[in-house]
């Protein structure tokens, strides 16, 4: 039985956050990061003119120069319409994209990731660097555990840009990063089922939650004590992770699978062992990986200085 459907029998969603406020709003009203300032923003900003959408906008040369066009949509259909009439088997190459999950988290965003999906598997499209920028306050759990498994099979690298956040259910979905970088803020708590209803086995039904939530932490090879964290904080609370917190959850560099892998094809890359690999890596002679993911995350936001205030610009 999915979250889904239990939600539907409590009549209502499980939910963790509220409706997010933009980036420039966060910045603006929160001042200097502290957690209380973010705790009070999570409980009692509302927000509702921007929604769930997972966004993009499309790189053109002009003059010999890249600029990047407005922002779109890819769960609006007239916003992808002219790369699917592409399907008729006509090659055009790739265009180039930069993808951003802002807002309050939907089952319409997953429904975007698929498109993306299908655009990116079919070579009309390309992420820029490969990463995709966060910047949300929650959302639906279920939403979010699905966007997380669409990222992590696309093999991109999730980014919080300095002076977004990615808080309670955000952090489902930015989990899904093959490689991630936090500048910004990422908090958690536990999920809560939105309607107070009275129905039987309301505590059968939380306990089921629970039990996907560590299936879905294990899947995407996070550790234990990042599951039993979540639900140690309140749902009206928020705990907002220090540095050492996100390397011990693997919040920020990649997942232990993950590394092994990435350190495996760069030995092979270079014509040596795995040992030889590692003795370099240790030496800072090696191709660090946590490095190229840093790198990317440099190169992206200064290609583009506007992440985490995209939304300002539609």
């Amino acid at each position: 039985m999915s979250v889904a459907t239990i939600v539907r029998s409590l009549g209502g969603n499980v939910m963790i956050g509220n409706r997010s406020c933009p980036a420039e709003t966060w910045r603006a009203r929160a001042g200097p990061v502290v957690a209380a300032t973010l705790l009070l923003l999570a409980l009692t900003l509302q927000c509702f003119d921007l929604q769930a959408e997972l966004l993009f906008r499309s790189a053109t040369q002009i003059d010999g120069q890249r600029h990047w066009s407005a922002l779109k949509k890819y769960a609006e259909q007239s916003d992808t319409d002219y790369l699917r009439g592409l399907a008729d088997g006509t090659q055009v190459a790739a265009e180039e994209v930069q993808v951003f999950l802002h807002g309050y988290i939907t089952p319409a965003d997953v429904y975007g990731a698929k498109v993306m999906e299908s655009l990116l598997r079919k070579g009309r499209q390309k992420i820029a660097g490969g990463i995709v920028s966060f910047a949300s306050n929650g959302g639906e759990v279920d939403a979010a555990m699905e966007l997380g498994r669409i990222l992590r099979k696309l093999g991109v690298s999730a980014v919080v840009a300095e002076g977004d956040l990615c808080l309670s259910s955000c952090v489902f979905a930015f989990m899904g990063g093959d490689r991630r970088t936090v500048s910004g803020k990422i908090g958690i708590h536990r999920p809560y089922f939105a309607s107070t209803r009275e129905v039987p086995d309301r505590r059968l039904h939380y306990r089921h939650l629970q039990k996907k939530l560590q299936e879905f932490i294990d899947e995407l090879d996070f550790p234990p004590s990042l599951y039993e964290a979540v639900m140690a904080v309140p749902p009206e609370s928020v705990s907002i992770l220090t540095g050492s917190d996100l390397k011990r959850f693997y919040l920020e560099g990649m997942s232990p699978s993950t590394e092994d892998e990435a350190d495996a094809a760069s030995a092979r890359g270079l014509g040596i062992s795995l040992v030889e690999y590692l003795q370099r890596k240790a030496a800072g002679r090696g191709a660090v990986a946590d490095g190229s993911a840093k790198q990317k995350a440099g190169d992206t936001a200064s290609a583009n200085p506007a992440i985490g205030r995209v939304v300002d610009q539609e």
